[in-house]
């Protein structure tokens, strides 16, 4: 698999796809906070001040921790396995390994968010869960980033109406 990506045809339950599909890796339910990978189920929890974890069957936890729509570096953990999102530049982001080498990249340009590729650098020999877990981890990263813009572009949008109408009042 060179690449994951996203079918968001149901909002409310998006599918994790090995590239394109068919093979389906999860469905994450986002009304639930729930994922199913394989047989599994995984809770999921985000919180955009501390990060994201999901807690599978067995107790184990992937976490990424770090102010989601803030950090240039967020740290996850894959039951021990270490890995550094690294934000390079606007909206590409790298993946790193413990040992500092790239295995993957995304970004948010090209539909990034709706779609929201994880390429990897090359045949990886990361776990099907490790990989599911970077993928949401991804998508995660880059819906916060953007719910954070949408928010700034408000505040902007009401400072101006503001202006306007205290222009057209004097």
């Amino acid at each position: 698999m060179h690449f994951t990506s996203w079918d968001r045809g149901n909002r409310d339950k998006p599918r994790l796809l090995a590239e394109e599909g068919p093979l389906e890796l999860g469905v994450f339910d986002t009304q639930a906070g729930t994922a199913a990978v394989g047989a599994e189920t995984w809770n999921l929890a985000v919180d955009p001040d501390i990060g994201a974890s999901a807690t599978l069957d067995d107790g184990r936890v992937y976490r990424l921790a770090g102010k989601l729509a803030k950090d240039s570096e967020l740290n996850a953990s894959l039951d021990g396995r270490a890995f550094t999102l690294l934000n390079e530049e606007s909206n590409h982001w790298i993946v790193e390994d413990a040992n500092g080498d790239k295995i993957a990249q995304f970004s948010a340009q090209n539909h990034g968010v709706r779609k929201s590729y994880l390429e990897f650098e090359e045949e990886t020999d990361l776990a099907p869960n490790e990989i599911v877990a970077l993928s949401w981890f991804a998508r995660t990263v880059l819906e916060s980033r953007m719910e954070k813009g949408n928010n700034y572009l408000i505040i902007f949008l009401l400072l101006l109406a503001l202006v306007a109408v205290f222009v057209w009042l004097t």
